[in-house]
């Protein structure tokens, strides 16, 4: 349809990605970028794209001219701290000024891990304080962001799952357990898990509805959980076992550089957007 708008997503190999541009594609004329996975693409028009090519970037996003972009391309932690510095806070400059420079709203997606965990819960418009590389560069490229464009809306979010495909952590949790090695989950770890859908719907508003939004949101699971409790329903849930393999364990105690109490305040969030963001034991019960 001449007249349906136009989204551009970012990362579209990634889980987040997949699950948005196949919603998005129902509505919307969706492209999307990807670095090295074109068979990871299930939806959009698909476009190789390094985004710490600021060149590259802004002529991709000139002529494709998006109403909207979601931008969901980072590296995940365990990359080396150089290059995700680079992807995450340099790509996410780059994207923010071609937005910035053809007038296209902005939703740039963030996470938890830019805060402490010493400080919980965190309010929406709190100050970032990450305590690893991971963090430095989701609060890094925060920054970028909102110097580049000012009028985008950031959406701090929480460790994502779906009941579709398996999540990055418990596809790695499963993993490792099928090759007879032993796992820890961390009873003192924190976290909001966010149902993807819920997210992808979330962006969604934000991209095309809620587009006077300006700022940090956070966007994340009313239900509060460990990791260990989160570990342990996902791996029953798609019923991996090795529940001998399994045991529990402090992050405080073993020295581990990561926040412990990652909580979020979403009261703002759900009037918002007038949509609710359920827990992980209200997902797995639908």
């Amino acid at each position: 349809m001449p007249d349906q708008k136009v989204l551009l997503v970012t990362g579209g190999s990634g889980y987040l990605g997949r699950h948005l541009t196949a919603t998005a594609a129902k509505n919307f004329r969706v492209h999307t970028t990807y670095h090295a996975n074109l068979a990871q693409i299930i939806a959009g028009i698909p476009h190789k794209l390094d985004i710490t090519d600021e060149v590259a970037v802004a002529k991709l996003i000139e002529r494709l001219a998006p109403n909207a972009i979601i931008h969901t391309a980072a590296a995940n932690p365990g990359t080396p701290e150089a290059a995700m510095m680079r992807i995450n806070r340099d790509g996410s400059k780059n994207i923010a000024a071609a937005a910035a420079k053809i007038g296209a709203r902005l939703v740039h997606v963030s996470t938890d891990a830019v805060h402490s965990g010493n400080n919980a819960p965190y309010a929406n418009d709190a100050f970032p304080s990450p305590v690893n590389p991971y963090g430095q560069s989701k609060a890094a490229a925060e920054v970028a962001v909102i110097q580049a464009a000012p009028n985008a809306a950031i959406v701090r979010t929480s460790l994502i799952y779906g009941l579709q495909e398996m999540d990055r952590g418990t596809a790695g949790f499963a993993q490792r357990l099928q090759r007879g090695e032993s796992l820890a989950l961390f009873h003192d770890v924190i976290r909001q898990p966010v149902w993807v859908d819920a997210l992808v719907e979330a962006l969604l508003k934000l991209a095309f509805e809620r587009r006077d939004f300006v700022g940090t949101l956070n966007i994340a699971g009313r239900q509060i959980l460990s990791r260990e409790a989160f570990g342990r329903r996902m791996l029953a849930w798609w019923n991996i076992g090795y529940e001998k393999m399994i045991s529990s364990a402090s992050a405080a105690e073993l020295g581990v550089k990561t926040p412990l109490d990652l909580r979020l305040d979403i009261s703002k969030g759900e009037p918002l957007l007038q949509m609710s963001f359920p827990g992980v034991d209200e997902v797995l019960n639908l």
